[in-house]
């Protein structure tokens, strides 16, 4: 019997290939989950792109509101999925530690003992990135940091071209660190893909990014 199952939804290309990786596994799953601070601003995830992408997945979308103190914040969101809508496991897109921390979300699960899967979890940047152009993802930058972009990056398609100039960078390829974020219009389980439309790149000192 398959578990029932959240992924965590940003979405940018970790938490797409997750949702992709864990369905072909023992997963069912029957959420989308984002969480965000009360009145998002979100640069890197636009928040009407990620309804178009929740409306192409075709299941449930909850949006948990945190706030300070974070890990409280979060322990309370987390322990809601479990009890409400009976979510036995959280899926997220992490690939590896920030700056030597816990992952967070294991840190914060620990109280509802809500088990997490990270099937992304130190797994080869290169691999990780192939794996999106084999299974025919469509995947874009949607922020850029300075000074390792500019903003003719924002918009772009990932592809095997710019998976080689990513490596000439020094960076994470994958944009573990932060470097950049992405969206993805199209993926193996969208039922369709997803109309970006007209939209302008805004800059400030940090960051590219795209605009809608």
């Amino acid at each position: 019997m398959k578990k029932n199952a959240a992924v965590l939804w940003t979405g940018g290309k970790d938490c797409a290939l997750a949702f992709f990786k864990a369905q072909q596994e023992e997963y069912s799953i029957t959420h989308l989950v984002t969480f965000a601070p009360e009145n998002p601003d979100f640069k890197a995830h636009n928040l009407s792109l990620i309804k178009q992408q929740v409306t192409s997945v075709g299941i449930p979308h909850i949006i948990l509101t945190v706030k300070s103190p974070m890990q409280n914040s979060y322990e309370d969101a987390i322990s809601l999925l479990k009890t409400k809508y009976h979510i036995e496991t959280l899926i997220t897109g992490d690939i590896d530690e920030i700056e030597n921390h816990d992952n967070w979300i294991e840190k914060c699960s620990q109280k509802s003992e809500m088990k997490v899967y990270n099937p992304l979890w130190k797994k080869n940047r290169t691999e990780l990135l192939s794996t999106l152009l084999d299974h025919k993802f469509e995947v874009i930058f949607s922020l850029v940091k300075k000074p390792f972009f500019n903003q003719k990056w924002v918009g772009k398609v990932i592809d095997s071209t710019i998976i080689e100039e990513l490596k000439k960078l020094n960076i994470d390829i994958c944009g573990e660190n932060g470097e950049y974020h992405t969206m993805v219009i199209n993926a193996p389980f969208f039922k369709s893909q997803i109309n970006i439309g007209s939209y302008t790149v805004t800059e400030n000192e940090h960051y590219s990014y795209l605009h809608k």
